[in-house]
């Protein structure tokens, strides 16, 4: 299993997801020498949850870290857009 699914269905398993978005963004991050087993390098992980409601910057990106540990370590870098539903609809009016 790729690891954009393996990362998608560990955080739909885990959290009340309203929507997410797992990219592969290693394309645009070309040149960088780094080695794995993982088929992506980069990853841009947007995701929608009101369990993140009442949960600050900080605590939402430790909530994602440790779910996602073992696949964080096979990849170069991994950025998180982690947003309640009402955050989200602000962000994008």
């Amino acid at each position: 299993m790729d690891i954009i699914r393996t990362i998608e269905e560990k955080i739909r398993s885990s959290i009340n997801v309203v929507n997410i978005d797992v990219i592969d963004e290693s394309t645009r991050h070309a040149g960088h020498h780094f080695t794995s087993s993982a088929s992506s390098s980069h990853i841009k992980l947007i995701l929608i949850s009101d369990d993140f409601n009442e949960m600050g910057t900080l605590k939402r990106h430790k909530l994602i870290y440790d779910l996602l540990n073992s696949e964080i370590e096979l990849i170069h870098a991994i950025s998180l857009h982690l947003y309640t539903q009402s955050e989200y609809n602000l962000k994008n009016k």
